[in-house]
């Protein structure tokens, strides 16, 4: 029995893989913090990898089932031994001409990368040496969060909805996007989706303890104020939290910049379009923010970090006259 597809997949920042020696049905599997290559067996989470980027947008590849990332051990040893994404702890994917990839690991020490390599064909373990060993990539067809990827390493996360495929009904949760955001250790939803997940949906939420805040929003559409302070409320004292409204790119963006105005940051209509905001109405209510946060006279000054949440929004009075 085969993996899925040829092994020549391209990488997709939280799309899940299976990793084989090329053209054959020996794959990666993660038994511990050890390392192993074993027949393909379907279904099986030791062999499922998801793939992320660290805050230095640097790859790796996340076991489904323990949660830890492939990396050096010691002796360059290959496992797969730890949770957080560090600065070394990273790969580099690259195509060879005649199908697959070759991969070459963060060195423990020094600043040379390693080629992974399978030293002796009759051992189930791999080394870092000095010759790659092809590899192929699998991508199994589970979208669950799309479009995933760390603001924050650990901290903020966004991504488009679970299982979007064009619309913002598409939204899912259940078992599978359930154990794709425990894989990141998420514990709080921030969604800007405009449909809202059903009653069934947050208990299954509730169950796996991760708390969820629907804040409705339209594409193309500035949030009001108070619905941003309902984003920096939903997000200031919560854990792990992934902000997502369909897509993934302007709504979010949008929650991604007011939370970065909360935290005392300044921003600039460039720092908007580069967090995925789309729209002049949204740019305009992100300034709106800014200038309740900051003032109109310290948008150019550094922000006083020390307390910078705005004081509660209040609507304007209208004129009785």
């Amino acid at each position: 029995m085969f993996p899925p597809g040829r092994g020549n997949d391209n990488l997709v920042v939280g799309e899940i893989y299976m990793i084989s020696l090329f053209g054959t049905n020996e794959m990666l599997t993660a038994e511990g913090v050890e390392l192993r290559l074993r027949g393909y067996q379907e279904g099986n989470r030791e062999q499922m990898w998801v793939c992320e980027k660290n805050s230095d947008n640097r790859y790796g590849m996340r076991n489904r089932q323990t949660g830890r990332l492939l990396g050096q051990r010691d002796n360059n040893r290959f496992a797969c031994a730890v949770y957080d994404h560090l600065e070394w702890e990273w790969l580099a994917f690259t195509r060879d001409s005649l199908g697959g990839y070759s991969i070459t690991v963060s060195p423990a020490s020094g600043d040379k990368l390693g080629p992974l390599q399978r030293i002796n064909p009759n051992d189930e373990h791999l080394m870092v040496g000095e010759v790659g060993t092809q590899f192929g990539l699998h991508q199994l067809k589970d979208p669950v969060l799309r479009r995933f990827e760390w603001v924050v390493p650990n901290r903020l996360a966004r991504s488009s909805a679970p299982y979007y495929d064009g619309e913002d009904s598409d939204e899912s949760i259940n078992q599978t996007s359930i154990e794709f955001l425990q894989n990141y250790s998420i514990q709080n939803i921030i969604s800007l989706n405009s449909v809202e997940i059903s009653p069934r949906e947050r208990g299954r939420l509730r169950a796996a303890k991760i708390s969820y805040s629907h804040i409705k929003a339209l594409e193309c559409t500035g949030l009001t104020q108070e619905q941003f302070d309902k984003i920096w409320t939903a997000y200031d004292k919560a854990g792990v939290t992934v902000v997502y409204c369909g897509y993934g790119d302007g709504r979010t963006g949008m929650a991604i910049s007011a939370l970065q105005l909360f935290e005392g940051r300044t921003l600039s209509d460039l720092d908007y379009r580069a967090n995925g905001v789309q729209c002049r109405s949204q740019i305009e209510a992100l300034n709106a923010l800014s200038e309740r946060i900051h003032g109109v006279e310290n948008l150019s000054d550094p922000p006083d970090t020390s307390d910078p949440q705005p004081p509660p929004y209040a609507a304007p009075e209208k004129d009785k006259s």
